[in-house]
């Protein structure tokens, strides 16, 4: 349940309970004032009846008068009058007025009051009959009651209605900011970070607003932060393995080498004259020296395995999909990759765009599908697209990663377009290369390695 919502019910709940007491105040007052207003006609009607007999005794045809004592009652609202005869029955009876739309008997049941009633005596002279029987009748009364309540509750549900109407709206209006923080924070959570709040609306929500915003600025720092330490981390370990291979491979590995001929040649020299026990050491020196180089090479191969210039653009590109398929196994690849070099410098930032990709692709969105196209054009350009099916892009800000692709493109004299796919259902990323000015020997010398050390 919304936060509308929920403010929406509790003032119904408030304005329920309110109608709740104000039907309880009313229905004491009604009914007082029903009973209030039965007496005080009760009260004149009896003082009528006893007027009326006092005509009756001076009249010179008192039955006569007797009806038209009846229909002077006739048409009341509040009062009963009846003529009794000596037998105690009734022998006729005043009319009461009828409403033309009565209120339903439950209505009746709960207001009516309890009957008033005397009877007044008719004069001695007056044979037949023995009084007159007034007595109230609240019917007509009750429905006064039920019309003012029927156009009351007119009136407060149309007053409710509007009511509720403008605080929906107002709340709507007012809590605005708190729709646009949760979709915020849902871009958040999907590592948009370049996500901000306009500080509008009450104070309060503006205090919430503005710091929405610091802690997108502080995340989004912070991302730029450790994508440069990632990036830096991955050039100092690319550097630091390749100083390491270059130390081992220049260093360690003559010296090796000049140990083991140097080894073969005290071998040589002593002949058939050295001893068993020497042959044997010299033997093991040699043993332990190719051992070594073995070892050596094993080192060397670990340190150059994960770089372009020894596996090839195609075989880091294999190795970046087997990375990603081990750890997306949902994940699909497609790569259409040539498998000749298009020179050392141009394979390393071909690669870095291909990983950036990829890897912008499976932290922003969910794709099921990526999409590798290395091409080379017969004028000698190249072309590199990475079409995924995931969440597009969140932002037209460039992250850090996109500006470090467009950097190493550039620096190439290429050109770098990052969009959407015309069907908004992933992301397209297209590099364009010059024709590269590197020599064959360039090309070939990239994947060389020494046999032998």
């Amino acid at each position: 349940m919304t936060l509308r919502q929920r403010l929406l019910l509790l003032v119904m709940v408030v304005l329920g309970l309110s109608l709740m007491i104000g039907a309880a105040i009313t229905y004491w007052r009604a009914a007082s004032k029903v009973q209030t207003e039965l007496h005080a006609a009760f009260v004149v009607g009896q003082q009528v009846l006893v007027d009326a007999t006092k005509e009756i005794e001076r009249a010179p045809n008192p039955y006569q008068q007797l009806h038209n004592v009846i229909e002077r009652f006739s048409g009341g609202r509040h009062l009963k009058v009846s003529l009794i005869d000596a037998s105690g029955n009734v022998a006729m009876s005043s009319r009461l007025a009828q409403p033309e739309d009565p209120a339903p008997e439950w209505f009746y049941s709960l207001l009516g009051s309890e009957t008033e009633s005397v009877a007044v005596a008719l004069p001695q002279k007056v044979s037949g009959y023995t009084s007159f029987l007034i007595e109230t009748v609240s019917r007509n009364e009750v429905h006064e009651f039920w019309e003012d309540l029927v156009s009351s509750l007119l009136v407060m549900a149309i007053l409710g209605t509007l009511v509720l109407a403008l605080i929906y709206w107002t709340l709507g209006r007012e809590l605005k900011p708190l729709v646009e923080l949760i979709q915020s924070f849902k871009l958040i959570s999907d590592g948009n970070f370049h996500s901000r709040l306009n500080v509008a609306g009450p104070r309060d929500l503006q205090l919430v607003s503005v710091g929405f915003n610091q802690m997108a600025e502080r995340l989004e720092h912070m991302e730029a932060v450790a994508d440069r330490l990632h990036s830096q981390l991955e050039s100092v370990q690319e550097e630091e393995r390749a100083e390491l291979a270059r130390d081992l491979h220049d260093e360690i590995g003559p010296l090796l080498f000049s140990v083991g001929i140097d080894t073969a040649s005290v071998q040589k020299a002593l002949g058939e004259s050295a001893s068993r026990d020497v042959v044997e050491r010299l033997e093991s020196i040699r043993e332990a020296i190719s051992l070594s180089q073995k070892h050596v090479l094993q080192i060397l191969g670990r340190l150059r395995s994960g770089s372009v210039e020894d596996l090839g653009l195609d075989g880091a590109i294999q190795r970046l999909i087997d990375f990603w398929r081990m750890r997306q196994p949902q994940l699909e690849f497609s790569a259409e990759i040539p498998d000749t070099s298009f020179g050392a410098d141009l394979d390393t930032v071909i690669f870095r765009v291909v990983q950036e990709s990829v890897s912008n692709a499976v932290r922003h969105g969910q794709p099921t599908h990526i999409d590798i196209i290395i091409l080379q054009r017969p004028d000698g350009s190249t072309n590199v697209t990475v079409v995924d099916d995931g969440g597009g892009l969140k932002s037209e800000k460039p992250g850090n990663g996109q500006t470090g692709m467009r950097e190493r493109v550039t620096s190439r004299g290429g050109t770098l377009v990052i969009r959407n796919r015309n069907d908004g259902r992933g992301t397209l990323v297209t590099a364009d290369f010059p024709p590269s000015q590197e020599s064959e020997t360039e090309k070939l010398g990239s994947k060389q390695y020494e046999t032998a050390i």
